[in-house]
């Protein structure tokens, strides 16, 4: 099994998810030192692990939901009015 330590949140639903749904594991026994594994099997990558997980923002209420969007939109220099206008 392919395995990567990191020390940041991981929702591990949605990290499987951003992967394609392809099986991931989690020890978090350590917060410091999580252990994400990819299931035997699996076609994804050790590199394209670990880019996910560099990537990753671990989302698990709404309230983070909307302060992962609002720091996108300010990354990108886009308001949330400009946002809206561009997706309608």
């Amino acid at each position: 099994m392919i395995t990567i330590k990191t020390s940041k949140k991981i929702n591990l639903n949605q990290l499987d998810k951003e992967l394609g749904r392809f099986g991931l594991c989690l020890n978090e026994e350590n917060p410091q030192d999580v252990i994400v594994g990819i299931a035997d099997g699996s076609p994804v990558t050790k590199e394209q692990l670990a880019e996910a997980l560099e990537n990753h923002i671990a989302i698990d209420t709404q309230a983070e939901l909307a302060t992962a969007k609002a720091a996108l939109l300010a990354k990108l220099g886009i308001t949330q009015e400009e946002a809206k206008l561009l997706l309608s």
